[in-house]
């Protein structure tokens, strides 16, 4: 790995490959090769070089949730206050555990924690709520819920 990010340098070629694998993981080597106009081993070198250096982090699958009959995507911005460590321990370990919560983020500005979860329907999204709500009444300050009707764009690469 490099020492640094800055130490790291990536190609225009480099950034060609990433971005045709953000939309298919699964490309044989030979069809990538052939779309960004280099021998197959030179792209091999190259995505083995990226997960070494920490660029490409793993290859996952992006799944259709609603196939799955999970219908809404909910994020929920919390602020919390009056909490010992050991409230917010049991308030992150069981957001980290929570099967339904698929994101966990720390924030700024005047929300402490942002999560997001996949329910079945709304009321799955209300009973995930409500017993979060319940369980943590006393460090939640204040809770923004949002439910995402459409995702019009998902990517990892911000350029």
């Amino acid at each position: 790995m490099a020492k640094n990010q800055a130490d790291f340098k990536v190609s225009a070629k480099d950034i060609e490959i990433i971005r045709i694998l953000e939309n298919d993981g699964r490309m044989p080597l030979l069809k990538l090769a052939k779309k960004v106009g280099l021998s197959h081993e030179t792209v091999r070198y190259k995505i083995n070089r990226l997960l070494k250096a920490g660029v490409i982090q793993k290859f996952t699958v992006r799944i259709n949730k609603r196939v799955l009959g999970y219908q809404i995507y909910g994020v929920v911005l919390i602020a919390i206050s009056n909490y010992t460590k050991e409230h917010w321990d049991e308030f992150f370990n069981f957001l980290m555990q929570h099967p339904n919560i698929v994101n966990v983020e720390k924030v700024t500005g005047n929300y402490d924690l942002k999560f997001a979860f996949w329910a079945k329907d709304t009321e799955d999204f209300d009973h995930i709520s409500h017993a979060i709500k319940t369980r943590f009444s006393k460090i939640i300050k204040d809770w923004n819920s949002f439910i995402f009707t459409n995702r019009f764009k998902t990517k990892e690469l911000p350029f």
